[in-house]
């Protein structure tokens, strides 16, 4: 069989509570001692000391009592004598309460039998004297100063000598007895004082024992002294790991081993890691070849659709101007083979010069409005390529990126609408913001209507002010799934891999809008309710 060996917890939870034990016993034999100390304190508080006071107590109303007798003997003043007849019978009620409480004491259990039997004396004394002295106060009240002379002299004063003798008897004996009481609380509280400093010296040297024991097996189980195993376990923290760790030899247990073990194995995932670390940066630059390819190819997509905006919009004007120069270059020819045979007549010159007028006025405003879609698509091309840092108006850069599009939105059955006020200005990077669009457009288009035989983009603006504005890309769409809501914006995210989603449209709209325009964009979506991208842009910025 195995020895038993403790764990960490258990060997500190053990010394600690032998420690606490050794303690708690202490404290109870302390305890224990000081009881004895109290009840021999209590015996002569309780019972020797008050019997002490009554004695003195019945002494003192004795000697008040019979120098009050002597005064009357020498006083003619009425009130005087009064006050000293008061003070004989208050004197007289004072000692008849303190003897029974005397009394009392000394008939208790266990009372000191020398006590009982001067008490019982004192009574047989205090019963003659208080019949005599009772007598003297009815003489002195009579007047009979003789008579009460007679008594005091002959019978009272023995009987206050031998009160007196018997009294002092008994607080003598008094005396002795807490005498013995002092001496014996004195001599427990010795023994309770050197009882309790010996348990203290007893615990101390056992709980230096039991922490001597605690921190040697502790040492033996970290390998040796912590500061030793600390400096190691900061240097593999810091990223050594080629110092050596020296234990003792047959130490397979110990908390330095476990560590050299731990190093060991963080020098083989360290290889491990380094080797990983070379697999992962060429795929990263193999994926970053990759979305560069895949933003390059979203660039040119966007300039695909762009020449086929420009070829659709640029059809009408050319076309229609063609058509008039050639109607004009036909009559041109008909009027000179008209003059050439000098059978030109007044009307039918001035039906020619009608009609060139008109053509004139047609091809003309065809031409410019040709002009106007060049410098149109010119701008956008030039912003969507270098990024211009530019003031311009919100609601001529949205119609000029809708134009782009409409080619590709005339061959679908959905509407593109544009709620956006003229006079909004700002100054910011115009072609990004078209890309932006762009892409929220084309998202809308490809993901929003999917299996969709109508619906509605609406770019609109809310919540403008001085400095911020809303520009809100809304459709009537499927709807984004919530389990999608998280992800839209990571690169290469897509649910339609293969049918016109490359995973990066919203990516870039996410990096455009935070890094370059400094919004901010949000998604709110309801499944077969439709999605609302909502962009939070300031109106004017810092160019970089």
């Amino acid at each position: 069989m195995y020895p038993l060996r403790l764990t960490l917890r258990q060997r500190l939870a053990f010394s600690y509570g032998a420690v606490i034990v050794l303690l708690i016993a202490v404290s109870f034999l302390g305890l224990g001692v000081l009881a004895d100390l109290s009840r021999i304190t209590d015996d002569a508080l309780k019972d020797k000391y008050p019997k002490t006071i009554l004695v003195n107590q019945i002494i003192n109303d004795l000697e008040s009592s019979a120098r009050a007798m002597r005064n009357t003997l020498f006083l003619k003043d009425d009130p005087q004598l009064q006050q000293q007849l008061i003070e004989i019978q208050t004197a007289k009620t004072r000692m008849v309460e303190a003897l029974a409480s005397l009394k009392k004491y000394a008939a208790a259990v266990g009372a000191d039998a020398q006590v009982t039997d001067i008490v019982r004396e004192i009574e047989i004394v205090n019963s003659a004297y208080v019949v005599n002295q009772d007598d003297f106060v009815n003489m002195v009240s009579e007047k009979r100063m003789n008579e009460a002379k007679n008594l005091l002299l002959v019978d009272l004063h023995p009987y206050q000598i031998q009160y007196f003798d018997l009294l002092h008897k008994l607080n003598r004996h008094q005396s002795v007895l807490m005498a013995d009481a002092s001496d014996e609380i004195f001599q427990a509280s010795n023994y309770a004082r050197k009882l309790i400093i010996a348990l203290t010296v007893v615990a101390v040297l056992l709980s230096i024992f039991i922490t001597v024991f605690i921190a040697r097996s502790l040492l033996a189980q970290l390998g040796g002294e912590p500061d030793y195993a600390a400096t190691i376990a900061k240097r593999i923290t810091a990223g050594d790991l080629s110092s050596d760790i020296y234990i003792d030899s047959g130490d397979e247990s110990s908390l330095l081993f476990v560590m050299r073990a731990m190093r060991d194995r963080l020098l083989e995932r360290t290889d491990s890691l380094e080797s990983a670390n070379l697999e992962l940066e060429a795929m990263v630059d193999t994926l970053k070849r990759t979305q560069d390819d895949l933003v390059s190819s979203e660039k040119m997509a966007a300039l695909g659709y762009l020449v086929a905006g420009i070829a659709h919009e640029l059809n009408t004007p050319i076309g229609n101007g063609v058509m008039t120069a050639s109607t004009l270059a036909d009559m041109t020819n008909a009027m000179s083979e008209s003059l050439k045979n000098n059978s030109v007549r007044r009307s039918a010159l001035d039906h020619f010069f009608t009609e060139m007028q008109q053509g004139e006025e047609i091809l003309l405003r065809n031409l410019n409005r040709a002009s106007e879609l060049v410098s149109s698509f010119k701008q956008v091309a030039v912003d969507r390529e270098t990024s211009q840092f530019r003031k311009f108006m919100l609601s001529d850069v949205v119609n000029e990126i809708l134009l782009t599009l409409q080619p590709t939105i005339k061959t679908t059955p959905f509407k593109l609408v544009c709620e956006v006020a003229p006079g909004i200005s700002m100054e910011t990077y115009p072609g990004p913001l078209g890309q932006v669009l762009t892409n929220l457009i084309n998202n809308a288009l490809i993901h929003g209507f999917d299996r969709r035989e109508n619906g509605t983009i609406v770019v609109s603006v809310q919540n403008e002010t001085d400095q911020t504005l809303e520009l809100l890309v809304a459709d009537d769409g499927v709807g984004i799934p919530p389990e999608n809501l998280p992800h839209i914006y990571e690169p290469f995210f897509t649910t339609r891999l293969g049918f016109g989603g490359s995973g990066l449209g919203l990516h870039i709209v996410h990096n455009v809008v935070h890094a370059l325009l400094r919004g901010k964009i949000k998604v709110q979506s309801e499944i077969n309710m439709g999605t609302t991208f909502t962009i939070s842009l300031p109106k004017k910025i810092t160019p970089d």
